[in-house]
């Protein structure tokens, strides 16, 4: 993280009053230390030599940030009353009826062996925690739902997500719909693709033709801004070796990662390293 970026983040904790300094530990070296724990995979151990505090302490601070970051979440994680299709003026068809585009991804946990069965993601018998997450056209997310075992459908975790009121899931307004991709059921509320050639790899050799071709190429573009927006994902695939926390503790992590991108995106913060 940039200078900038981690001074206005420090800054904003101070001023909401959710970080003070403590007798021997400023707001500014406990972030520093959550977020080197957090952005690079590091133990107690290095953190320790590195900032010549005891591993009790800096236990005792990382704690305290990540709570801090669950409130944060809440402000940065929201859904915006203006939500523009910025640089996709083009698709003017059917622009004016996409409220946000929705989608699954999976991240890396460590699972205790007794559990691990459930947890079992695609490909290398990993262990992963499958998230759903929604996002506007500017790439921040509006809505975070993280901690489902690995081998849940995405479309089965949309439902579970949806029908508990406590989720505050963000319906869509009349006439509106997310984008989501094959796995979902084209819904009231939800618009998946059209059961013809979809991915945009299947159109580089051949232009759409048909007219649910040409939908389904236009969808595919717009619902692309997702796949951009999880390249957070370089973010959270450093914690395909992360300490075996429990596992509350793992998802809040993924869930302050998200935060954290939302906040330097609605700053518009120029951010080399982070991007």
């Amino acid at each position: 993280m940039s200078k900038e970026a981690y001074v206005r983040l420090c800054t904003h904790f101070r001023h909401k009053l959710w970080l003070h300094d403590s007798r021997h530990v400023s707001v500014e070296e406990k972030m520093a230390m959550f977020l080197t724990i957090m952005g690079h995979n590091e133990r107690y151990v290095v953190i320790k030599r590195r900032f010549q505090h005891y591993s009790k302490t800096i236990h005792t601070y990382f704690q305290e940030v990540l709570a801090a970051m669950m409130t944060f979440a809440r402000e940065m994680i929201i859904l915006e009353l203006i939500n523009h299709c910025n640089g996709f003026l083009r698709y003017f068809t059917i622009q004016y009826f996409i409220f946000g585009v929705l989608d699954g991804t999976l991240v890396h946990a460590i699972i205790p062996s007794s559990q691990q069965t459930v947890y079992r993601g695609r490909g290398k018998g990993k262990c992963y925690q499958n998230i759903l997450g929604i996002c506007d056209f500017n790439m921040i997310f509006t809505f975070v739902y993280a901690g489902w075992e690995g081998v849940a459908h995405d479309s089965r975790v949309l439902t579970e997500v949806m029908a508990i009121p406590s989720n505050n899931f963000p319906f869509t307004p009349p006439s509106k719909y997310y984008l989501c991709d094959v796995a979902y059921t084209n819904t009231r509320e939800f618009m998946a693709p059209r059961n013809v050639r979809y991915w945009l790899g299947d159109f580089h050799h051949r232009r759409a033709i048909t007219k649910e071709e040409k939908i389904n190429h236009s969808h595919a573009k717009l619902r692309n801004v997702i796949e951009r927006a999880y390249g957070l994902k370089g973010m959270i695939s450093k914690l395909d070796k992360m300490a075996p926390y429990p596992f509350n503790v793992q998802r809040n992590i993924v869930i302050a990662c998200f935060a954290v991108n939302n906040f330097r995106m609605k700053e518009k913060i120029n951010d080399e390293l982070f991007a």
